[in-house]
């Protein structure tokens, strides 16, 4: 479809498509690096490869509250003839361990380091104890119940790559190597505009006019995703207006995200606005997918501006198949998508369509394997969302029979405290 008064084609391509065009003409890449705090990196991306400079556990240390000795020692202990060892001091967390030769043993609490002459640990449980002395009647391995050192992480050993999301987990690890600070990539400022004059800001009471809740959920989607959120306001249906708060919004941002306007009414003013402000503009206007027809996105001072519909699930089609990938890659993460992707069966017959569909499902764990119920509803259903917890792409052409295998995409980390079971 062609826009005669402004001279602007809309052509759907396949969305697959849509996205490696505009990465091409964006050349996203990760953005610089800075240094934080490694108690305040959790969920921020690694901008290093992590090579431990030492082992850990440093030493040989105790798993439970024992008595360290030599395994030897052991070797012909039983009930008919137990072997008694001589109690030479006591060890806990953070001291230097006691000497100990042949026929003594040393009180070693749990993380505690052992003597380095004893080779194993027997449980406090498991040993008669006299005044100053122990009884053993049965023979222990060497290496029994204690942790090697470098058996955790050996020195010179990679333990964490760069470009993945560090994990409370992984965040204790790396406190744990005595690190203070950790080089992770800047997280990407994506600026979200809305546009329209039937749009009022939150809280703004107007009976003829909608509040501005989409950029709310842009916003945590964005947020999610590791990127920095900026609420950019409402533009009216003005070209001049939209093409000022573009221009403003490219200066602080990383990435624009634009909601509504996009469309091909003689309102939809946004993708003039993105070619009125510099070359190349426009990259794709329109993919081969319902719904979400119209997203489109273009690139002015070397920044990508993405237009999602102004439709609800519209929007989120465009978030997720266009927004999200360039998230992630502004934030170092590379083509990895930070989504959890389960195998389901689908629970009714889905229709084929001329072109790819955006199938929202609801998610049912049924003995222990899920169940995808398609969810009904337009594109301008909210609540066709909140119903449901994850989406699949249903190809052009194609239906899906009752019963058959599908991959859903989880919305976000939180679904799966909304997943029903049957």
């Amino acid at each position: 479809m062609r826009r005669k008064d402004l001279k602007r084609t809309f052509k759907l391509i396949p969305y697959e498509k849509a996205l490696h065009r505009l990465e091409d003409a964006a050349h996203i890449e990760p953005l610089e690096i800075e240094e934080v705090a490694i108690e305040k990196s959790a969920g921020r991306v690694l901008a290093i490869d992590i090579v431990s400079m030492q082992n850990i556990p440093k030493k040989n240390l105790a798993v439970f509250d024992g008595y360290a000795i030599q395994s030897t020692d052991s070797m012909n202990a039983s009930a008919r003839n137990p072997v008694t060892l001589k109690i030479v001091g006591k060890t806990f967390p953070g001291e230097t361990p006691h000497k100990l030769s042949s026929g003594q043993t040393v009180f070693t609490a749990c993380g505690a380091p052992v003597p380095k002459a004893s080779d194993a640990v027997i449980k406090t449980e498991n040993v008669q104890l006299l005044e100053d002395e122990i009884q053993l009647r049965f023979s222990v391995e060497p290496g029994e119940n204690i942790a090697l050192a470098g058996e955790d992480v050996e020195k010179g050993s990679l333990i964490l790559e760069k470009g993945c999301f560090l994990r409370p987990q992984d965040v204790g690890l790396l406190a744990g190597t005595g690190m203070k600070a950790i080089k992770v990539f800047k997280r990407p400022k994506v600026g979200i505009l809305s546009v329209g004059d039937e749009l009022i800001k939150l809280g703004e009471k107007n009976p003829d006019k909608i509040v501005n809740n989409y950029a709310l959920i842009v916003s945590n989607l964005v947020s999610e995703f590791g990127g920095t959120p900026l609420l950019l306001g409402i533009a009216p249906d003005n070209l001049e207006q939209i093409k000022k708060k573009l221009s403003e919004a490219l200066e602080k941002t990383d990435i624009v995200a634009t909601i509504a306007g996009c469309s091909v009414g003689p309102k939809d003013l946004v993708p003039d606005a993105i070619n009125a402000l510099g070359e190349p503009g426009i990259v794709f206007h329109g993919v081969k997918l319902s719904p979400g027809k119209v997203m489109g996105a273009g690139i002015v001072k070397d920044k990508p501006i993405v237009m999602l519909p102004g439709h609800i699930v519209s929007t989120y089609a465009g978030f997720y198949l266009i927004l999200a990938h360039l998230i992630a890659q502004n934030s170092g993460l590379g083509k990895k998508f930070p989504l959890s992707v389960v195998k389901a069966r689908i629970t009714r017959d889905v229709k084929a369509k001329p072109i790819a569909s955006f199938l929202r499902v609801r998610l049912v764990n049924v003995d222990g394997e899920f169940e995808a119920e398609p969810v009904k509803g337009d594109s301008s259903v909210l609540t066709s969302l909140v119903r449901s917890n994850g989406y699949t792409i249903v190809p052009k052409g194609e239906g899906i029979k009752k019963g058959t295998a599908v991959e859903v995409v989880i919305y976000d980390r939180y679904e799966f405290t909304h997943i029903m079971r049957s």
